[in-house]
Formats: structure tokens, C-alpha cells, sequence
């Protein structure tokens, strides 16, 4: 068929339907001013062939006009027009606008490959197991468009069938050529950096109020997988950031210098951690961790990868929960640790040389100051009232409710007022183990602070001054701790037990497409190899791919010619004739039968009329009749090739 020919009614909603299944997944991931330049051109059609009599398409002048509103959106939303997020969101917005004006076959063609550009296009801004289904559904019906689009007498089942056919065909290829074509740890190029995307996470700097505010999010921040069994919750604690600096309001963490020692001791803890981009070097390790290769361990016992993490990282950590840090610290360090700025938070100043003048050994003080906390009653909530700029003083003697930082920022300001060298510490406690597949998940709703002091003859200790006031929350998470008035994320306080089956069940299999493909990284691609005895040398990989790839479509085309069936003598006597008839323009249709094929090309040539009845009679006979002889086929095998032979 020539590609100027009109396309029906039917196959333009056969591009729609393809049209909206491909921008569906996407339009979420854009802004509400995308979504609706996107949508307007599919409500447009939409209403267009919902009408009795089909409307007129728009045109070309007002196409223009869409065309320039959609740039000028793209620029103003995002800055440019050019990058990933910009990119998508100025091509989902042009492939409405292309499916308006496709009147002919040509341009449905050029619709369903944009489909297919705009679906690969999924995974510059996201890789989940989700993303690759929408992907595979909106692929498999820009097919069946296509298909429908060249063959407009075929019905539905057929259709989609054939489309799902060809996928299923390509499927084991694409799975060859993901095990087997040589991988690199660069990616391949390079794109600008959009300006409308973000992460979430923790900071360096803490003031009250922070931690609470990323605690409303229940997105996972990392997933741990331990060698044996996880510690208990107490002691997960998974080291951030660590604070020394306070002016008064903020805490904010130092410029620290390589370790000069690694912490040493016989609880050894192994596991593996998945870990969401943040934009920073920590990796949020369980106390005391030392080093692999890629990982420093700074002065502050605080384990950082080789570069910033701005995509999903694996990492390998080793802990030592019984060791001790900086028995050795300098004095200049320790100094550090006590300084208050002057004036600041007079009452906690006051209760904290009280302390120091009641308590001489530190540990002591220590003890007295969560004392003071346990029997407080001190509430632990994430809306506490709002706090002047002494915030400690406000705190511990004015409204005594507060989240972890509240506790974390006020402990640690008396520890230093009665003398014993005290730090802020960021970073996450707990975490939920999903017993799908055993890993401990990690949301940013555990995100947590609490303060190390420094005693003589144990180095930097941990104290968790939320612990004292409110226990449930190291023991059973914060959604055990907090009362039901509070804004709690819905991923995080699920009481329905199916819901929560239901949600560790996704998250597990995120979890496993995360590890197995999105983690299928250079490293693994050798370990995999190495394992079968092959050196995953680029030039083996490629003989392999190449090998592979070609028994794959000899399969494939043996399976098609075993499953052709073979023709009856009668049936290659009829093909003969619709080729030489193919020839002169006759075509018959896929719902035209042969009697109804001959009428037809006969009142076309009424010269061929009387042979063409003739032979279309005697093969109906022969295909659907109850008996058929050889003999019958034979003559009229003869008769087809005499006439074509005198004819053509």
C-alpha cells in the first residue's frame, strides 16, 4: 500500500490509544503546564472521531502556534529547552501534535517510531521495574497500531496477538545483548544537569525542626542486607554527618582530614547497602565501620564513598559494633567540643555548671542529664511548639516537646556547659526488616540525631538523648512512638496487614530489579564470567553476542517455517493466480472470500469474468466442500495454468 493513502477512522484510534498509553507513564513525571499543552491535543482528536462526522483537522498555521506555545513552556518551566527533563517534556508535548495531523500512512509511521523514542525515553528519568512494564505495554500497543494502521481489515485479537508475537521474539535478543555486550563504569555521554530536579536528604547542618521536616517522607533511603542476622534495633544506627560547630541556632559539621587509625574490635558486622542518591559522599554506615576499596573513613569515624552518591550505589561495609574511637583525641579537638557561644541559652548553662559542680566524673553528669530527661516528661512529637533563639533553654524548661533533634541540640549544648566535650551526629536509626526478601529497609522517616560525648577512658561514646524520653522510638520506630495526630507518612504507619504485605512485596521486587539488572554493572558482568570459567574480554563478549544472536534468529526462523503448514496442490494453484493477479492491482481483502474476490475482479475485467467465476467455484468446492479428489485439484491446477498462460 502506498504511504499517501489516507488512514481510516479506526486506525487514527488506534494512534490515539498508542499516543495516550505512551505519555501516560511520562506526564506524572512532568509539570501540571506540560500535562495540560501535552493533553490538549488528545482531548482535540479524541473529540474529533468521537463526532458523527469527523471534524476537520487543524491547520498547519495553528499547529505552528501549538508548536511555539509548547517551546515557550518548555523554556519557561525549565530554563532551557534542552537536557533530559526539558527534552521529554517538549517532545511529549510535539507528539500530540504530530498525531493531529497524521492523515496518512506516512505520518502514522512517524507517530508510532516517536512512541517509541519517547518510551526509550522513560528510562532517562527513571529504571524502576515499573517503568520497563509501562514501557513494554505501550510498546506492544504502538505495534498493533502499526499494524492496524498497514492492515485496516484486521480484527483485534489478531492484532494484538501479532504484536505481542514480535516482542516475544525480541525479548531473548534484548536479554543477550544485556548480558553480553561489553560494559563500561563511565556512562556513555554526557547530558546537561536539569534545573528543576533534586534530591531529598540529610544535611550537614541541623537547626530544631530539620530532621523532623525530611521525617515526614516515607521514601526509602537505603536497604541493608546483612551476612547473618541483623543487629538488634538498638543498635542500628547508621552514622551521617557529624557536627561540632554551634553558633547558638545551627549545628554544622567541620571539614574533617582522613583517619589516621581504623576502628578495631571482635563484633564484626558484614553487609551490603543500597543507597538512594543524596548528593553527598556518606555512605550512612552502622558504627564503627573501616574502609574498602573506594571508601575513606574521615577523623570523625564518618565512612564517605570516592564521590559524591547521585545515582543508586551497592556498597560493601564491614562494622565493628565494640569498638572505641578517639581515645587519643588532641586537646585542641576536644576543645572544640565544649565551645559555646557566649551568652547563649543562660539556663542551660546554669543547670549544666550545676552538673559539673555536683557530679565529678563525667560519666556521671551524663547520667544525671538523662535522668533529668526519663523523668522529665518530655513528649516526643514531630509538631512541637516553636522555639526562641535559645532554643535549649526553651526546650528543656519551657514547652519540653520536641522531635530527636530537639533532644539531640539541647543534650548536647548542657553536656558542654558541665564540661564533658559533646557532638551532634545525623544520620538514620532503625529501619524495618522486610520479610520478603530479608532486607532491612531504611525510609528518610528514620532519620535521626543524637549526641557522642567524649569520657577519658572509652573515647566518643554514643548517647541517645531521645532514647531516655521516649524509648519506643529506638525499639519500635516512629510510628510507635508518636501519637496518631501526627502527620506520619502513609507509606510508613500502614495498619492493614494485605496493604503492608502488598507494599513490602513491591518493594522487594524493586529491590531484586535494583540488584540483579540495574546493578548488573562492568564488575559483575566479569564476576558473572569469571565464575564460568570465560575472561570477559571485550573481544569475548562480542564473539559471544554475535554467536548467540544468530542460533537466536535461526531458532526463531526454523520455528516459523516448522509452523507454516504446508499448501494443498489447490490452494498453490489459487496463490499462483492472486500473484499474477496482484500484479494487475487486484488485491482481495482480508474478509473477501474467493467467490466474492472473482465477482469483483470481474466486474473490473469483465473480459476474465467467466474464468475467474469458473475457477473460484471449483477451489471453493475443493477448500470447503465435503470431499475433494485429486483429480478435481489436478484439473483445476491445469485450468489456472493455461489460462494465466494465455493471458499474461
Amino acid at each position: 500500500m502506498r504511504k499517501s493513502e489516507p488512514v481510516d477512522r479506526h486506525g487514527q484510534l488506534w494512534i490515539l490509544a498508542a499516543v495516550l498509553l505512551t505519555l501516560l507513564p511520562l506526564l506524572p513525571r512532568l509539570t501540571l503546564e506540560v500535562g495540560l499543552v501535552a493533553g490538549l491535543p488528545l482531548l482535540w482528536q479524541g473529540w474529533r472521531l468521537h463526532a458523527a462526522t469527523p471534524a476537520r483537522p487543524p491547520n498547519r498555521v495553528l499547529l505552528l502556534v501549538i508548536a511555539a506555545v509548547a517551546v515557550a513552556t518548555t523554556v519557561a518551566r525549565y530554563g532551557t529547552a534542552f537536557g533530559r527533563t526539558p527534552g521529554l517534556a517538549l517532545l511529549a508535548m510535539l507528539l500530540g501534535l504530530k498525531m493531529l495531523e497524521a492523515r496518512t500512512r506516512r505520518d502514522a509511521h512517524i507517530t508510532i517510531q516517536l512512541c517509541f523514542f519517547v518510551q526509550l525515553g522513560y528510562f532517562l528519568i527513571e529504571q524502576s521495574a515499573l517503568t520497563a512494564v509501562c514501557a513494554l505495554a505501550a510498546c506492544v500497543l504502538a505495534l498493533t497500531a502499526l499494524l492496524r494502521v498497514e492492515q485496516p481489515d484486521l480484527l483485534l485479537k489478531p492484532a494484538l496477538s501479532g504484536s505481542a508475537r514480535m516482542v516475544g521474539i525480541a525479548l531473548p535478543l534484548a536479554a543477550l545483548l544485556f548480558v553480553l555486550f561489553p560494559r563500561i563504569d563511565t556512562p556513555l555521554w554526557g547530558m546537561p544537569t536539569d534545573g528543576a530536579s533534586a534530591t531529598t536528604g540529610m544535611s550537614d547542618r541541623m537547626r530544631p525542626g530539620s530532621i523532623a521536616d525530611l521525617s515526614l517522607s516515607g521514601e526509602i533511603a537505603f536497604r541493608v542486607e546483612f551476612a547473618g542476622s541483623p543487629p538488634p534495633p538498638a543498635e542500628r544506627y547508621f552514622r551521617g554527618p557529624v557536627m561540632s560547630q554551634f553558633d547558638g541556632l545551627e549545628w554544622q559539621a567541620r571539614p574533617a582530614v582522613r583517619a589516621t587509625s581504623l576502628p578495631q574490635g571482635k563484633r564484626r558486622i558484614d553487609y551490603v547497602i543500597t543507597l538512594e542518591p543524596h548528593q553527598n559522599r556518606w555512605l550512612f554506615a552502622l558504627e564503627h565501620a573501616t574502609p574498602r576499596e573506594g571508601q575513606t573513613l574521615d577523623a570523625f569515624n564518618v565512612l564517605l564513598a570516592g564521590a559524591a552518591i547521585r545515582s543508586r550505589v551497592r556498597a560493601p561495609i564491614t562494622s565493628y559494633a565494640d569498638a572505641q574511637i578517639g581515645l587519643d583525641a588532641a586537646p585542641a579537638t576536644l576543645a572544640v567540643n565544649l565551645a559555646l557561644p557566649a551568652g547563649s541559652n543562660p539556663r542551660t548553662a546554669a543547670f549544666g555548671a550545676k552538673l559539673q559542680q555536683e557530679q565529678t566524673a563525667p560519666a556521671d553528669r551524663v547520667a544525671a542529664a538523662l535522668r533529668f530527661l526519663r523523668e522529665g516528661d518530655f513528649v516526643y512529637t514531630l509538631s512541637p511548639p516553636r522555639l526562641g533563639q535559645n532554643a535549649a533553654d526553651d526546650f528543656l524548661f519551657e514547652t519540653r516537646q520536641g522531635f530527636c533533634e530537639h533532644f539531640a541540640n539541647a543534650f548536647t549544648v548542657l553536656m558542654r556547659a558541665a564540661g564533658v566535650p559533646a557532638r551532634v551526629v545525623a544520620g538514620y536509626q532503625g529501619g524495618e526488616i522486610n520479610p520478603i526478601d530479608g532486607t532491612l529497609v531504611v525510609r528518610q522517616s528514620d532519620a535521626h540525631a543524637w549526641s557522642e560525648v567524649w569520657l577519658s577512658e572509652r573515647g566518643w561514646v554514643r548517647v541517645d538523648p531521645t532514647a531516655a524520653a521516649a524509648p519506643r522510638r529506638i525499639d519500635g520506630g516512629l510510628t510507635a512512638s508518636l501519637p496518631a495526630s501526627d502527620p506520619i507518612p502513609g507509606l510508613v504507619r500502614i495498619e492493614s496487614q494485605w496493604l503492608r504485605t502488598l507494599r513490602n512485596r513491591a518493594e522487594a521486587l524493586s529491590h531484586t530489579w535494583n540488584t540483579w539488572i540495574l546493578g548488573y554493572t562492568a564488575q559483575r558482568q566479569r564476576d558473572l564470567f569469571a565464575g564460568l570459567g570465560i575472561d570477559a574480554d571485550w573481544r569475548n563478549l562480542t564473539l559471544g553476542l554475535v554467536a548467540s544472536g544468530a542460533l537466536w534468529q535461526a531458532a526463531v526462523w526454523i520455528g516459523m517455517f516448522r509452523s507454516r503448514r504446508r499448501l494443498t496442490p489447490s490452494e498453490r494453484s489459487w496463490q499462483l493466480l492472486l500473484r499474477k493477479l496482484a500484479q494487475q492491482g487486484l488485491v482481495p481483502a482480508i474478509s473477501e472470500g474467493p467467490i466474492a474476490f472473482a465477482a469483483r475482479a470481474g466486474t473490473i475485467h469483465p473480459e476474465w469474468q467467466a474464468a475467474l467465476t469458473d475457477f473460484a467455484a471449483r477451489y471453493a468446492r475443493l477448500i470447503y466442500g465435503p470431499t475433494a479428489s485429486a483429480e478435481d485439484a489436478e484439473a483445476l491446477r491445469i485450468a489456472i495454468t493455461e489460462w494465466l498462460a494465455r493471458t499474461f
